[in-house]
């Protein structure tokens, strides 16, 4: 049978340690007194005296610089996504052939990748080089002789 742990509300844990941080009983007083282990009260006591800075520090200025970044980063991939879209309407309704044409490898907004992905067509077909004539081998042509 398995033993379920014991869950305590923020609640409970903030009345034990401010009556742990008051410093008059001590630590296996206050266990006992609330039925918990002693090193638990010494663990939320610290957990506590180490948090309690950021308690009085300035959210709004933190929450701000860091949302700022937020919109920024999101202005961004709007922004990318926007020349995407515009670059994919002007390459709808084509032939492979036109399409793999219409990658533009000097684009630097838009990746070769990205481009062949929007186009539906894959990578290696930007790169592919026709060899043009068919060259036979000099060992076909001992066999053909």
């Amino acid at each position: 049978m398995q033993h379920k742990r014991k869950t305590y509300t923020p609640s409970f844990k903030a009345k034990v340690v401010l009556e742990a941080i008051r410093d008059k009983k001590t630590s296996a007083e206050l266990a006992d007194r609330y039925k918990i282990h002693p090193v638990q009260v010494r663990n939320w006591k610290v957990i506590a005296t180490r948090r309690m800075p950021d308690l009085f520090t300035n959210r709004k200025k933190d929450g701000g610089q860091e949302k700022e970044k937020q919109i920024q980063n999101l202005n961004r991939q709007v922004d990318q996504l926007q020349k995407e879209l515009n670059w994919l309407r002007q390459n709808l309704d084509l032939s492979h052939k036109e399409r793999v044409s219409l990658i533009n490898r000097k684009d630097l907004d838009i990746a070769v990748c990205r481009q062949a992905e929007l186009l539906g067509i894959s990578r290696s077909s930007v790169y592919y080089q026709r060899n043009g004539a068919k060259q036979e081998s000099p060992l076909q042509d001992r066999i053909s002789a």
